[in-house]
C-alpha cells in the first residue's frame, strides 16, 4: 500500500508531468502522515511549464474564433494549467495539513484525483487541435494566491469557494461556446467537468460551514476570510453569472446575490471616480458649496454615470446605495461593475478602506474647488508623479470662456474656420460690436453651456445686459452664427503632455445652445448632415483628424503646461453658414475641463455591437409631466415596450434603450440611451 502522503509528494516535488498526473497503482491510506511541510515558493516542474513572469503573458484566446483549432487549443492551454495548479495544491494542502480531520483528507485526496483527471482531458484534446502544453507562457496567479495557506478553512475559501466557484461560470459558459462552434467534444469535455466543480465547491462548502461557526453568515465569513488579492470578485467570472450552478453545490440566496453584484479590484490598483457636476459652479466661486440646488439633484440622480466610464477594477462614490434590481440590469447589459462605496453627507467615511491603500488614479467629473475638498485625503496614496492635486488658479482659468477664446485665437487660421471675427473678445469690448451691426451671443466667462448666456441684437438695450456684465468672473460677447451641426472632440490630459483625442461625437442643441442629445458612432461622418460631409471631404479626408488629433492639442498644451491637470477634457464645436451662406467650422466653442455627457456617450459604445449608433438623452420630470407619465419607472417601462432590446451572439446590444441612472430612485432627472442600427437624433428617442 502507498500512503496519501507519499502520493502527494510525489505530485508536489516531481517535475515529470507524466508522474504527477498517473493514477496510484495501488490502495492509498492516511497513516505516516508525517509532520506538516512549509509551503515551497514553487512546485515542481519541467523547463516549459515553469511559471512566467509577473506581468508576462501570451496571446488570450478569442472567443469568436472558436471554430479555429489554434484559438481552441490557446483556450485549452489556459484551463489545463489551472487543472495542474488545482491538482499540485490540494497535495500541497495534504502535506500542510496532516491533523485535519480525515474525513476532509479523504475528500481532498477524492477531488484530487479528479483534478489529475480534468488536466489529461485538457492535454489530449489540446494535442488534437494542434497546441502542446507549454507553448504559451503558463501563469501562476492561483499558486501564489493559496500556497501560503495556514489552516484548512483558508485552503477551502480559497480555492473550493473562490477559484473552483468561478469555474462555474467559465465552464459553463465555455461549453456552451464550444457547442456553438460545431465543437461537441469539447463542448462535452466542459460540461463534464462543470458538474465535477459543483461537487468540490459542494465539498469545499461543507467544510467552510463547519468551521466558520453559526456566529457569521457564509457571506460574512467568506469576505473576512480573503486577504489581497483575493476577493470575492474573484469567485465569479468576469460577465457570465451562473446562479443555478451554485445553488446546485449548495450555496444559499443570500451569498450567491451579493457575490452577482459584488465588485472589487482583481489586483490592479483602483482609480477613483466621482460626478460632480457643479464643477464649473464651485471653480467660479472657489466654494465647494457654490452648488444650486438643481444641480445638488442632478449630482444625486445621476451619480452612477462614472459607472460606464470606469472598469471592475475601481471604485465609484456614490450619494446613495444604488438597488440591486438596477444594478442587475448593468450587469445583463456588459457592464462591469465597478466597486461602489457611499458618501456620508457628501464627504468620504472616516472608515473608508480608500484611505488605507494605494490608488491608481482620481478621476472626478471635473477637477475643482469641490472634487479638491472631497479627495485630497486620498492624493497621499496615488503614485509620487500624481500626488499633487491638479485644483490651482491655473486649472480654474480652463474653465472661462475667454480662455477658449485664447486657444481659438491661437490657432493656425484656416479659411475654413471663416472671418476671425467668430473669436470671442472680452468684456469691455460689446459696443463695438454692436457698432459693427452684429447678432451677439454674451456668455458669463464661468458657466454651463446653454446657461448663464444670452442673444442680443443690435437694437436691443445694452442695460438689459446688466446681470451677465455683473457675473462671476465677467463675460465673452461673440458675434451670433447660425448653427448647422454641433459635435464635441474627446480628450485624456496626463501633466504637461498634449491631450490625447479619444474620438468625435454629434452634439444636438436647442437653438440657445442649451444641450439636447448626443449621439456616437465609430464612423463620425454618418452622424452629420449631407451638406457638411461634404464640406468636410472637400477640405480633405484626414483634416478633421490632424486638426483635432494634433493642432489643437498643441495649442491646448500651452495653456495645461504647469497646472498639473489630468483627466477628462472636451471641447465643443459647430460648423455654422457665414452671411455668403458658406459652411464653415468654429472648432473652438467652448472648452470643459472635465468629463462630459458627450465623452460617457462614447464610452456607452462598449456595450454596442460594432457599426451601431449610441443615443444619450437626459429628461427632466418636466419633460416626464409634460409627455403624461406620472413616475419615472413609468417612463422607463413605457420606453423597453417601445425600444426592446436586442442582442447579438458575443451579448452586445444592437438594438434598444437602457437607463443609465435608476428610474425607481430618481427624483428630477433620468439619463437614457437608445442603440441602434442607423444614425439617429434625438426625435428617435421621446417620451411622447
Amino acid at each position: 500500500m502507498s500512503t496519501y502522503r507519499q502520493f502527494a509528494e510525489r505530485i508536489l516535488f516531481s517535475s515529470s508531468l507524466e508522474e504527477k498526473l498517473a493514477a496510484p497503482t495501488q490502495s492509498l491510506v492516511d497513516d505516516a502522515m508525517g509532520p506538516p511541510i512549509l509551503s515551497p515558493l514553487v512546485p515542481a516542474r519541467s523547463r516549459e511549464l515553469r511559471f512566467a513572469a509577473i506581468g508576462e503573458h501570451g496571446p488570450k484566446p478569442r472567443e469568436d474564433r472558436l471554430t479555429e483549432d489554434r484559438e481552441r487549443g490557446l483556450l485549452l492551454h489556459f484551463f489545463c494549467n489551472h487543472e495542474l495548479l488545482a491538482t499540485e495544491l490540494m497535495a500541497l494542502a495534504l502535506l500542510k495539513f496532516p491533523d485535519a480531520p480525515a474525513p476532509f483528507r479523504k475528500g481532498l485526496m477524492h477531488t484530487l484525483q479528479e483534478e489529475q483527471q480534468h488536466t489529461q482531458w485538457y492535454l489530449k484534446r489540446m494535442a488534437e487541435c494542434g497546441v502542446s502544453f507549454g507553448e504559451y507562457p503558463v501563469n501562476g496567479f492561483f499558486w501564489r494566491s493559496i500556497a501560503d495557506m495556514t489552516t484548512p478553512m483558508d485552503y477551502v475559501a480559497r480555492l473550493s469557494l473562490t477559484f473552483e466557484q468561478a469555474n462555474l461560470d467559465y465552464a459553463q459558459h465555455y461549453a456552451a461556446r464550444f457547442h456553438e462552434a460545431g465543437d461537441e467534444v469539447t463542448a462535452a469535455l466542459l460540461q463534464q467537468i462543470y458538474k465535477d466543480e459543483i461537487a468540490h465547491v459542494g465539498y469545499g462548502l461543507k467544510w467552510f460551514r463547519r468551521w466558520k461557526g453559526e456566529h457569521r453568515s457564509d457571506w460574512q465569513a467568506f469576505q473576512e476570510l480573503l486577504a489581497f488579492p483575493l476577493s470575492p470578485a474573484r469567485a465569479k467570472g468576469t460577465r457570465h453569472f451562473n446562479a443555478a450552478g451554485r445553488r446546485k453545490a449548495g450555496l444559499d440566496d443570500v451569498f450567491i446575490a451579493a457575490l452577482e453584484l459584488y465588485s472589487q479590484s482583481r489586483g490592479r490598483t483602483p482609480w477613483v471616480y466621482v460626478f460632480n457636476p457643479g464643477a464649473e459652479a464651485a471653480a467660479a466661486a472657489q466654494d465647494p458649496n457654490a452648488i444650486d440646488p438643481s444641480t445638488r439633484q442632478i449630482t444625486q440622480d445621476l451619480d452612477t454615470l462614472p459607472f460606464f466610464l470606469a472598469n471592475a477594477e475601481d471604485t465609484v462614490l456614490l450619494q446613495r446605495e444604488p438597488r440591486a434590481d438596477f444594478l442587475r440590469d448593468l450587469k445583463s447589459l456588459g457592464v462591469e461593475l465597478p466597486a461602489q462605496e457611499i458618501l456620508v453627507e457628501g464627504k468620504l467615511a472616516a472608515g473608508s478602506e480608500l484611505r488605507n491603500r494605494k490608488l491608481g488614479k482620481l478621476r472626478p467629473w471635473g477637477w475643482s474647488s469641490d472634487s479638491h475638498e472631497l479627495l485630497r485625503d486620498l492624493l497621499p496614496n496615488l503614485p509620487a508623479s500624481d500626488q499633487v492635486s491638479p485644483w490651482s488658479q491655473g486649472t480654474r482659468k480652463l474653465y472661462t470662456k475667454a480662455h477658449a477664446a485664447e486657444c481659438l485665437a491661437r490657432l493656425p487660421w484656416q479659411a475654413a474656420f471663416g472671418s476671425r471675427e467668430i473669436i470671442g473678445s472680452p468684456e469691455g469690448s460689446m459696443e463695438a460690436i454692436w457698432g459693427a451691426g452684429h447678432t451677439a451671443v454674451v456668455k458669463a466667462n464661468f458657466g454651463i453651456a446653454g446657461r448663464s448666456m444670452a442673444r442680443f441684437a443690435p437694437e436691443d438695450k445694452l442695460t438689459a445686459l446688466e446681470p451677465l456684465r455683473q457675473s462671476p468672473g465677467g463675460y465673452v460677447v461673440e458675434p451670433w452664427l447660425e448653427r448647422v451641426a454641433d459635435f464635441s472632440a474627446q480628450y485624456e490630459c496626463e501633466p504637461d503632455q498634449p491631450p490625447r483625442l479619444k474620438g468625435l461625437v454629434r452634439l444636438h442643441c436647442e437653438p440657445s445652445g442649451r444641450f439636447t442629445a448626443c449621439v456616437a458612432s465609430g464612423t463620425f461622418s454618418r452622424l452629420l448632415p449631407a451638406e457638411v460631409a461634404r464640406f468636410l471631404n472637400e477640405q480633405g479626408s484626414p483634416w478633421l483628424k490632424q486638426l483635432y488629433g494634433t493642432e489643437i492639442p498643441n495649442v491646448l498644451a500651452a495653456s495645461l503646461a504647469g497646472t498639473g491637470f489630468r483627466g477628462f477634457l472636451g471641447i465643443d464645436a459647430f460648423f455654422y453658414r457665414d452671411a455668403g451662406g458658406n459652411l464653415r467650422l468654429k472648432p473652438i466653442v467652448e472648452i470643459n475641463p472635465r468629463c462630459t455627457m458627450g465623452r460617457t456617450t462614447w464610452e456607452l459604445m462598449g456595450l454596442a455591437a460594432p457599426g451601431h449608433t449610441v443615443l444619450m438623452r437626459i429628461f427632466s420630470k418636466a419633460a416626464l409631466k409634460k409627455a403624461g407619465h406620472a413616475t419615472f419607472p413609468a417612463a422607463a417601462a413605457a420606453l423597453q415596450l417601445r425600444y426592446p432590446r436586442q442582442f447579438n451572439a458575443s451579448g452586445q446590444l444592437h438594438g434598444g434603450v437602457f437607463t443609465l441612472n435608476d428610474p425607481a430612485t430618481a427624483t428630477g432627472f433620468l439619463a437614457v440611451a437608445l442603440v441602434s442600427k442607423r444614425a439617429i437624433g434625438p426625435e428617435s428617442l421621446t417620451l411622447i
